[in-house]
């Protein structure tokens, strides 16, 4: 497991950036329906922390050093104070990523790689355009190649466009889940919808 650490402090420039493997990747601002998945999740989580009283807190776009030089900047981070079982509380337990047409395959390659040498349990991927989200656990240092729980919708990595592959097994249909508990908050309940409602924003691109 690699040696973290994490900066508090928000990028101010109108670009924010990654640097991986020694690569700056410049990042344009989200869409709309993005920004309202991360803020919807944050609900979800920080109440539930605070109606538990538990030491967690979810935070967005915070960088996280991947080593001394290089970093990310996950669309929303999980962390725990009591999280006793790692070294490195700079590690956090849950790592969220909004797809979107220009990073989803830097997020599900080099990201998703770097987060798991980092030692992140579970790696959630969103996808705002089809409505599905992905979790990925990480089993003997490395991710899976398709996710471990909801949905297993792979990534036609080797299109240039951002797509998911749209056939669906009719069995595969029949066990969609619209609402799970995180394996390390089996007390919280999370529903789809909630992380996809949009309705009282009809403005939302």
């Amino acid at each position: 497991m690699q040696d973290c650490s994490v900066n508090i402090n928000y990028i101010d420039n109108p670009f924010a950036e990654e640097k991986i493997d020694g690569k700056i990747y410049l990042m344009a601002r989200p869409k709309d329906k993005h920004l309202f998945i991360q803020d919807n999740l944050l609900t979800i989580f920080n109440n539930h922390f605070a109606d538990k009283k538990k030491k967690c807190r979810a935070v967005s776009e915070m960088q996280l050093y991947t080593d001394k030089e290089n970093y990310v900047q996950p669309d929303l981070l999980v962390y725990c104070k009591d999280n006793n079982e790692k070294k490195n509380r700079a590690v956090p337990l849950i790592v969220v990523e909004v797809l979107s047409d220009s990073t989803w395959k830097k997020d599900m390659t080099a990201k998703m790689r770097k987060y798991a040498e980092l030692g992140i349990e579970e790696y959630w991927v969103i996808d705002p355009r089809n409505q599905r989200l992905s979790i990925y656990k990480l089993d003997g240092g490395k991710y899976g190649s398709e996710p471990g729980e909801l949905y297993n919708y792979p990534l036609n990595l080797a299109d240039d466009e951002f797509s998911i592959v749209p056939e669906i097994r009719e069995k595969e249909q029949q066990e969609i889940i619209k609402e799970f508990s995180p394996w390390f908050f089996p007390d919280l309940v999370i529903s789809l919808e909630d992380i996809f409602d949009f309705d009282a924003l009809d403005f939302v691109r």
